[in-house]
C-alpha cells in the first residue's frame, strides 16, 4: 500500500504529511467497532447488574414516562356519560345565529361599531359608506332561519 491510498494529494498540503504512527485506518475502525459493539454493551450490562435497587426505579420511570406522555394521564381514561339533547342543541344554535349571526357576523359588526352608546350613528355612517359593496348584503344573517 502506498501513501496515496489513504489520502489525496491536497490533504497532505492542508493537514500536513500523513504518517503511519497510529496504525492503519482499518485497524482503528476495527478497534472502534469492537468498543461500540462488544465493550459498551458489556459495560452497560455490568452497571445494570451492580445496581439492583435502581431496577425498579428505571422500570417505573420508563412506565410513567410512557403512560403520562404518550397515553395521557390515567384520569383521562375514565368513562363519562353526558346528557346530550340534540333538540336543545338545535334550539341553542338557532338562538346563537339570531343574536350573533352566522359565523358571528353580527357580533363582529357590533364590535366594529363600538359599545359606547354611539353605535347606531356609526352603523348608519358605515351603511352609507358601504352602499354598493357586497351587493348590500354585508350584514345579512346566513343561513336563513329555519322554517
Amino acid at each position: 500500500m502506498q501513501l496515496s491510498d489513504f489520502c489525496d494529494s491536497w490533504s497532505s498540503v492542508i493537514n500536513g504529511p500523513v504518517t503511519r504512527t497510529g496504525g492503519s485506518p482499518t485497524s482503528k475502525m476495527l478497534h472502534l467497532r469492537f468498543v461500540f459493539v462488544v465493550a459498551l454493551p458489556l459495560l452497560l450490562m455490568l452497571l445494570l447488574q451492580a445496581s439492583q435497587p435502581a431496577d425498579g426505579f428505571i422500570i417505573r420511570l420508563i412506565t410513567e414516562t410512557l403512560q403520562n406522555n404518550v397515553a395521557g394521564e390515567p384520569i383521562l381514561h375514565e368513562r363519562t356519560s353526558w346528557d346530550f339533547d340534540p333538540e336543545a342543541a338545535k334550539k341553542a344554535r338557532s338562538l346563537y345565529y339570531e343574536k350573533n349571526g352566522y359565523r358571528s357576523s353580527k357580533f363582529i359588526e357590533r364590535l366594529g361599531v363600538g359599545l359606547d352608546g354611539r353605535h347606531e350613528e356609526r352603523r348608519e355612517e358605515q351603511g352609507h359608506r358601504d352602499v354598493g359593496r357586497l351587493n348590500g348584503e354585508h350584514n345579512v344573517n346566513y343561513p336563513p332561519p329555519p322554517a
